[in-house]
């Protein structure tokens, strides 16, 4: 998924009356901008990254939880959190990522041009008599055809390739991984467990939870996937890569953002409790109870690294 029209001009709307939200809207404004022609990957690159950082802030807004800019924020190659939130005993911070697709000097050109080329002929042939319809044109963020496996690592080494330890151990951080460019099988909730049941078709099969391997998971791990048919096997092979909250455990939690077109995007997190606070540049001063009840707050759907929270997610149909 992209930028939205109806996002944009919600952001613009909203800015009237929130000054955060208008700094937001500027930058982003900003970079669209400076996308003057179609082969300006670079450029459209900054300006999703600026887009979800205010889809974020909006929808965070909506669910009751307001944040602010961390002070210092982008100043003097300052490296902090995007977001903070301003809890009375203390802050908790957000740093939000927005990942790019699968090999992307490549694909967008490929994309670009196969959109071209189906228009093109749609055009030519809508010069004739009758209804004519264009060839699907299908954009996926992973290569096609990408397997569970591949799915889990592509999308563990794009995190852990954009994270910079500042921005995570400027105080308790949450990191906010947007995959609407980079979106897998959408399991729901039911992507934050190790393993849930899928009790509808194409097949009922145990299968491994994407979002709790990308956060959690080991190389070497057995990755579970939701066969085509009954009967088929749902081994897909072996994890390589080790998991962002084992990488970075100086996190505390990380929030998937999943952006839906008409609909209110979906946030799912693992809260990484217990998680290393030696390096933290300010100490967390809010109790447990009071992380989980933020965390839960905003989610719709909530796990933690022992996987005690995510029972009612257990069965997926």
């Amino acid at each position: 998924m992209m930028m939205t029209r109806e996002q944009v001009e919600r952001i613009n709307l909203d800015a009237a009356s929130d000054a955060t939200l208008a700094a937001l809207d500027r930058e982003l404004r900003a970079k669209l901008k400076a996308v003057t022609g179609p082969e300006d990957h670079v450029q459209m690159a900054q300006a999703y990254e600026a887009y979800s950082e205010a889809s974020f802030y909006l929808a965070m807004k909506d669910r009751g939880v307001v944040l602010e800019r961390t002070p210092g924020t982008g100043g003097h190659q300052a490296k902090r959190p995007d977001f903070r939130y301003p809890h009375p005993d203390g802050h908790l911070y957000f740093e939000v990522k927005a990942l790019e697709i699968a090999e992307p000097l490549r694909r967008h050109k490929e994309i670009g041009h196969e959109a071209l080329e189906i228009a093109a002929k749609l055009d030519g042939r809508a010069r004739q008599p009758g209804i004519h319809f264009g060839k699907p044109h299908e954009i996926s963020g992973h290569l096609p055809d990408a397997d569970s496996v591949t799915r889990i690592d592509d999308t563990i080494q794009k995190i852990s390739n954009n994270i910079k330890a500042g921005q995570i151990e400027y105080g308790p951080t949450v990191l906010v991984v947007d995959l609407g460019r980079l979106s897998g099988v959408a399991q729901g909730p039911s992507g934050l467990l190790p393993v849930f049941f899928h009790a509808g078709p194409p097949a009922e099969s145990c299968v491994s939870g994407e979002l709790w391997q990308i956060a959690l998971g080991s190389p070497g791990e057995q990755i579970l996937s939701l066969p085509e048919f009954d009967g088929k096997s749902n081994l897909a092979g072996h994890q390589t890569q080790i998991g962002i909250l084992r990488q970075f455990p100086t996190l505390m939690a990380i929030t998937f953002f999943l952006p839906r077109w008409s609909d209110k995007p979906e946030l799912l997190t693992i809260w990484n409790i217990g998680w290393d606070q030696t390096a933290l540049e300010n100490p967390c001063t809010l109790s447990e109870h009071q992380i989980e009840s933020v965390l839960h707050d905003y989610s719709d759907g909530l796990n933690d690294q022992r996987n005690e929270l995510g029972w009612a997610f257990r069965v997926s149909r």
